[in-house]
């Protein structure tokens, strides 16, 4: 099995996430104790959403890239970044590797082409929603944009996520909002709801979604398996 490294800590609720969904799937396929063979370089979320916030992405892509870096001379053979809201800034990232980067994007929408949906709806961070890059990207590996939520529901969406999902924090009522979001989106059509933020499946699952569920950080995650065990 290839190393597979992790530039994490964007929140660190989804990167314990990603590495218990990795260990996970290596002992499905391998039996026994098995666990996957991971290297996370760990950011402070701190720092990064500060980045965010004063629209520094340029800064935020050249850490990106010098943290896939450090992990690619430490021995990793693949890298993902674990979180949706930075592949804004994927391509310095992309562009510093000679190891494969897994990309998310193209992991989701590969798996919703292969289950024939048309419509998917998107969740995640306010970025994720409303700037172009991931509808955009999505369109293009998809060939179709998805459905948003209403204004007033992105908002909550994303004061969820940044107070409450990044720190591991789930509630009943945060929960039971992201139900009628979703439910909102079903009515308008959506046929799927990607979870495009890596915390989000803190709170939406198969189990009390009211539509299929599309978790971007497990479909990352076995994406990666996959190119780990080729």
């Amino acid at each position: 099995m290839k190393t597979i490294g992790i530039i994490g800590g964007m929140g660190p609720a989804s990167t314990v996430i990603y590495y218990e969904t990795l260990c996970e799937l290596a002992r499905a396929r391998s039996g026994g104790n098995a666990s996957a063979r991971v290297m996370i370089d760990a950011l402070d979320f701190g720092h990064v959403q500060a980045l965010q916030q004063s629209g520094a992405w340029d800064e935020a892509g050249r850490e990106l890239a010098d943290a896939g870096k450090r992990l690619e001379q430490a021995g990793a053979g693949l890298v993902l970044l674990a979180t949706n809201t930075m592949h804004k800034v994927a391509a310095p990232l992309q562009q510093a590797l000679t190891v494969p980067f897994v990309h998310i994007i193209d992991a989701t929408a590969a798996r919703l082409s292969a289950d024939g949906r048309r419509a998917p709806a998107l969740l995640g961070t306010r970025y994720t929603m409303e700037e172009p890059f991931y509808p955009d990207y999505l369109a293009n590996a998809f060939g179709a944009p998805p459905m948003v939520p209403e204004p007033g529901e992105r908002d909550d969406i994303h004061h969820i996520i940044f107070d409450d999902l990044v720190k591991g924090i789930v509630t009943p009522v945060t929960t039971h909002r992201y139900i009628d979001i979703v439910q909102t989106l079903a009515a308008r059509g959506a046929d799927s709801v990607i979870l495009g933020c890596t915390e989000i499946g803190l709170v939406l699952n198969a189990a009390n979604s009211p539509l299929p569920v599309y978790d971007t950080a497990r479909i990352h995650c076995e994406a990666a398996m996959d190119l780990a065990t080729a």
